[in-house]
């Protein structure tokens, strides 16, 4: 292969665009897993960084259909994943995405970032058929605390009971209005203890 080939198809780092991988072992080593807020309905929520940077930027491609972050959030998710107390026999619940997003992006974000994960994590299971969402709800960029909370209220049911710990995955913790709806739907399913993982969020403290 010539030397312009290797250029060419030489993959890149998608954090520091280093030369040799889609992501390097030393950008990913760097993250610093937070515990997030409280939030009511969630025992513990941790979230891998800050709403900016490189992580930001990287969400906001991915959400926006490009696929090449799957494998480089996924793992994001499952070094925060790990600062949880319960790390065994956890249920892994992606919070659903709405049909309109699916055909957008060509797949479902969080549900595809979760089946990425216990890939290399076998005691874990995942649940992508439980939680729905119940009724429609408006984007929540923009949205008041509580106006949050009431386009979310209720917005969350499941199909069948579920037991056990569960862990309920998104992308972004603004308020956690997401997280609190569809933890209480989980809980009235027959939930134990609720977690939460994101991979942006407000940390409790600094």
């Amino acid at each position: 292969m010539s030397i312009l080939k290797q250029l060419v198809f030489t993959p890149r780092c998608l954090i520091c665009t280093r030369l040799g991988d889609n992501f390097c072992l030393s950008c990913l080593e760097k993250i610093r897993p937070f515990r997030a807020r409280k939030l009511s309905e969630i025992e513990i929520c941790f979230c891998a960084g800050d709403y900016s940077g490189w992580l930001r930027d990287s969400v906001i491609c991915y959400k926006n259909g490009d696929a090449r972050y799957t494998k480089l959030l996924a793992q994001v998710l499952g070094r925060t994943l790990d600062r949880l107390e319960v790390t065994q026999n956890l249920t892994l619940i992606p919070v659903p995405s709405s049909q309109q997003k699916i055909r957008e992006r060509g797949f479902d974000s969080i549900a595809n970032l979760c089946t990425n994960m216990i890939r290399e994590r076998e005691s874990l299971t995942l649940d992508t058929s439980n939680l729905f969402l119940r009724r429609s709800v408006v984007d929540q960029v923009g949205l008041t605390a509580l106006q949050r909370q009431e386009n979310l209220d209720g917005a969350f049911g499941t199909r069948r009971v579920i037991s056990g710990t569960v862990v309920i995955v998104d992308d972004v913790i603004t308020t956690g209005a997401t997280m609190n709806s569809a933890a209480r739907a989980l809980k009235f399913a027959g939930a134990q203890r609720v977690f939460a993982l994101a991979l942006c969020g407000t940390p409790k403290i600094r």
